[in-house]
């Protein structure tokens, strides 16, 4: 790596050094604003923390039987038992638990739509839950009706006192009656599980979708991990005995609402039995007194042997119509069901035979399940449910189809055993007739056992499986509510106040510097032009009207002195540097004061000084010194005065002399591009050591310009927190044209404290020396 390489790179460290101790100063300066906002931000995190009541959480673990994960339901007798149960989807069952109809229920089933609060000071209010020495319970509500708190005092054992908060009287009603309030119709109860207390209770009221869209929003369903069907519950509440019970009821109603999914199959086939064997029973009741009074009519106890084995054919054969006749009504019955246009879970296939059309009823059940509970989750326009809504249609085709096969078999089936019976009937005709007569009533009779028997059989096992039925899911972990609050978080609210205590200020600091479209500091006039800065002069000290006194060794004399050295030292022959031009940006950046206190300076080093005052427009260096300025360089350019009657000596210095401006003209520019002033200039460098020529402002005239061409050396005033940083790009046009020789910036009133100066000569200076008193002037 090169020498050069090697310096660039110090040199760019060491300014990127200064720019951070800048940024930090920058702050440093408003120490007293992070003091104040870190303890306001304190203070409004503990009185937050106070203030707020705290949220606890509620929590419990479910395990989802889920086959498709491999999770079954129950061991094999249970599952043989169960002719009715279903297959669950985990994703499916934490919508349910979301869903808000389960909600709805717990909010109805716990009196959710009244809170109870006991108020404390500053309106920081307990909320109650059991405790609560009353129990409201509204008979009506108007949602349209603006709802205010009601206050209730326990007056006895069968009276109370209630008010609406802005009221100042109570009122007395009795326990149990109806109260018409604004919000609808309440009626009040002694809680008696709570201890007789006469404190004020605080009472809101709210409507049910309110209650539920809240309390939506605080339950979490969530998967312990996706290869498990476990699910993670948790409710946030205030009151921990609340929450639990929240919980605790929601898995209770789940619980509920899958078994009567569940069990809906099997309570239809039940009812259907039912209704079956009401009948049978009753025509099986009538055909046994037929039978009876039969034989008292007719006067015998038993059947020959032929009318027995007649009798025993024409049983077997109707056995067999007549589980043929069941099964059709099974079929009609199923057809119905399916046919129907609303969507109700058909009756169980346990009655028929057929394997297939089982497995089809089975499924429709299974489809007709997902199809209600994805309703209380789905939109109907959903792909989702459209597909499980076609997947019905085809199912139902399928077992109309099915349906029709069957009836067709057995109507063939039941056309054979009607011509059997024919036969057996021709066959009984040679019976002797009141045996014959008696041999069609006992038929009938066998005929009803058998269906009766058959009816029993199937509700016994239909009962059984409805017993049987057990849910879905299991409480791994019942609600629990740990101790430590959820919100606010202490820890955390500290932290954030603290951070917000920093970062406020911080912000305000920048926002104001960022707002701030003026020079303040050194860094501003590098990062917008190339041209150097040859010296900086601090804040005018107070009590210092225009001189400074050189011979102390004050601050601002000492950077005068530093001020000096550097433009004599400025090239290799000093004698070439002996005209000095010092303008600036706009009036009042202290070009009059720098340059006369320049030429004192040098003065005051034996040097022959002579400061001329060519702001024609605005001149400040005659009243600086005192003198008159009736006569000046106007005078000498028009040719009123000659060249020795303009120059003034100054009671400050014997080596400083003065060119006053004379009398303000109409046309300072026309007159300082005579070649007069030029002339002037150059007889001045023959007579004196310094000429220093205080111009006009050059961001407003064009003086300086003109002017600028006899200078050796241009000095351009920057004043702290006066100058715009746009105008520094008047500096830069002025360097990147050369249109002033030797070109530097002179950064003025530069105010140290404020700019948090810990380098630099001016501070350092001052304070290594004891004369930091100087600073604070």
């Amino acid at each position: 790596m090169s020498n050069n390489l090697k310096e660039n790179i110090a040199i760019d460290d060491a300014n990127e050094s200064v720019d951070l101790r800048l940024i930090l100063s920058r702050y440093y300066r408003y120490w007293y604003l992070f003091l104040i906002f870190i303890c306001i931000s304190l203070f409004c995190a503990f009185f937050y923390l106070w203030y707020t009541r705290p949220t606890y959480e509620a929590k419990a673990v479910l395990l989802i039987k889920d086959e498709k994960k491999g999770i079954g339901g129950g061991n094999d007798i249970m599952k043989e038992l169960e002719m009715f149960g279903g297959n669950k989807l985990v994703e499916n069952e934490i919508e349910v638990l979301k869903s808000r109809t389960l909600m709805e229920r717990v909010v109805k089933d716990l009196n959710l739509t009244v809170s109870y609060y006991q108020p404390n000071t500053y309106n920081r209010a307990t909320q109650l839950f059991s405790n609560t020495p009353v129990i409201v319970k509204i008979e009506s509500f108007n949602k349209a009706s603006k709802n205010e708190p009601l206050m209730i005092q326990v007056k006895d054992l069968g009276h109370f006192m209630m008010k609406f908060t802005t009221e100042e009287n109570f009122k007395t009603y009795k326990f149990g009656e109806v109260v018409t309030i604004p919000a609808g119709k309440v009626r009040v109860f002694l809680n008696k599980t709570v201890a007789l207390s006469s404190e004020l209770t605080k009472v809101t009221l709210s409507d049910v979708d309110v209650v539920v869209d809240m309390m939506l929003k605080t339950l979490d369903v969530s998967l312990a991990n996706q290869k498990a069907t476990v699910l993670n519950i948790s409710y946030q509440e205030t009151s921990k005995e609340k929450g639990k019970a929240i919980l605790s009821r929601l898995l209770d109603v789940y619980t509920e609402s899958s078994l009567e999914d569940k069990n809906k199959e099997a309570s239809m086939t039940l009812q259907f039995i039912e209704d079956r064997l009401k009948l049978i029973t009753g025509e099986l009741i009538d055909v046994e007194r037929d039978v009876e009074g039969y034989k008292m009519s007719k006067g015998f106890t038993d059947l020959t042997a032929e009318s027995s084995l007649f009798l025993d054919k024409v049983k077997e054969n109707d056995t067999k119509l007549n589980e043929v006749n069941i099964q059709l009504k099974v079929l009609d019955n199923i057809e119905n069901y399916i046919s129907q246009s609303t969507h109700i879970v058909a009756p169980a296939s346990s009655l028929t035979s057929d394997p297939l059309l089982v497995g089809l009823v089975s499924k429709l059940n299974e489809l007709e399940l997902q199809r209600e509970k994805m309703s209380r989750t789905l939109q109907p326009n959903n792909p989702t449910f459209q597909t499980i809504l076609a997947q019905i249609e085809t199912t139902k085709e399928s077992i109309h189809e099915n349906i029709q096969n069957q009836k067709n078999n057995l109507l063939s089936t039941l056309n054979s055993l009607k011509k059997i019976n024919n036969k057996i009937e021709s066959s009984i005709q040679g019976i002797p007739k009141k045996e014959r007569e008696f041999l069609g009533i006992k038929r009938q009779q066998a005929i009803k056992e058998s269906l009766y028997i058959l009816l029993l059989q199937k509700r016994e096992e239909t009962a059984l499986s409805y017993a049987a039925s057990v849910s879905d899911s299991r409480i791994i972990d019942s609600p629990h509510v740990n101790g430590i609050p959820v919100k606010p978080k202490k820890q955390i609210v500290l932290i954030l106040a603290f951070i917000f205590g920093i970062a406020f200020p911080i912000g305000l600091i920048n926002l104001i510097y960022l707002l701030n479209n003026k020079v303040k500091s050194r860094s501003d006039i590098e990062e917008n032009t190339l041209v150097p800065i040859l010296s900086e002069i601090g804040m005018k000290p107070k009590g210092i009207d225009s001189v400074v006194d050189m011979s102390g060794k004050s601050i601002i004399s000492e950077q005068f002195r530093m001020f000096r050295t550097n433009l004599q030292f400025m090239g290799g022959d000093v004698n070439e540097h002996k005209v000095v031009l010092l303008t600036s940006s706009s009036s009042g950046e202290g070009k009059s004061f720098v340059g006369l206190n320049l030429a004192y300076s040098l003065a005051v080093q034996n040097k022959k000084v002579i400061i001329l005052e060519l702001d024609l427009r605005k001149p400040k260096i005659s009243e600086y010194l005192g003198i008159s300025r009736e006569k000046g360089i106007t005078n000498f350019l028009i040719n009123e005065l000659s060249e020795s009657e303009i120059i003034k000596t100054t009671d400050i210095h014997h080596g400083l002399y003065v060119i006053s401006c004379g009398p303000i003209p109409p046309n300072p520019t026309e007159l300082l591009s005579m070649p007069k002033f030029s002339q002037l200039i150059e007889n001045l460098k023959k007579q004196f050591d310094y000429v220093i020529l205080d111009t006009p402002p050059i961001g407003l005239v064009t003086d300086s310009i003109i002017i600028g061409r006899t200078a050796d050396i241009s000095l351009y005033l920057v004043r702290q927190n006066y100058t715009f940083k746009g105008q520094l790009q008047i500096v830069e046009d002025l360097r990147r044209n050369d249109k002033l020789k030797g070109l530097n910036i002179v950064f003025n009133g530069v105010n140290y404290t404020e700019k948090g100066y810990g380098y630099g000569y001016g501070y350092g200076y001052g304070y290594g020396y004891g004369y930091y008193e100087d600073v604070k002037k």
